[in-house]
């Protein structure tokens, strides 16, 4: 459990401008990835060049993931300050949705939020 402090801490770093592009960015990896997770590519059909290229960007894209994963939880969990039931909804899709709950999280409750409080809109 995270100590006052760290809480803080963590609440100041997630509605930073900083952490709303990387986490921005962190969704288009996320969803750049999709074609590799369903196995669209084959890298036994790649040049070794390309298999480097394709393990470099599944490296990057899997922290991508599991920093976009455990960042759309931790401000779900302190700072999401939606209704009621649109919480409850977006827990259901952030826990059966996994990253691409996280995704569609993001962009529809996390940077429009982060946004209207730090007076960007």
């Amino acid at each position: 459990m995270l100590s006052p402090h760290w809480k803080a801490v963590a609440r100041n770093w997630l509605t930073s401008s900083w952490a709303a592009k990387l986490l921005f960015a962190s969704t288009f990896l996320v969803l750049a990835l999709y074609p590799v997770f369903q196995g669209w590519i084959d890298p036994a059909k790649m040049s070794l060049l390309g298999r480097i290229v394709l393990t470099a960007f599944c490296a990057l894209g899997t922290c991508a993931l599991l920093f976009l994963w455990l960042g759309m939880w931790a401000y779900w969990v302190w700072l999401d300050d939606s209704k009621t039931f649109a919480k409850g909804s977006w827990f259901l899709i952030l826990l059966f949705g996994f990253w691409y709950g996280s995704c569609l999280y993001c962009y529809f409750v996390y940077l429009p939020q982060v946004i209207r409080r730090r007076g960007l809109a």
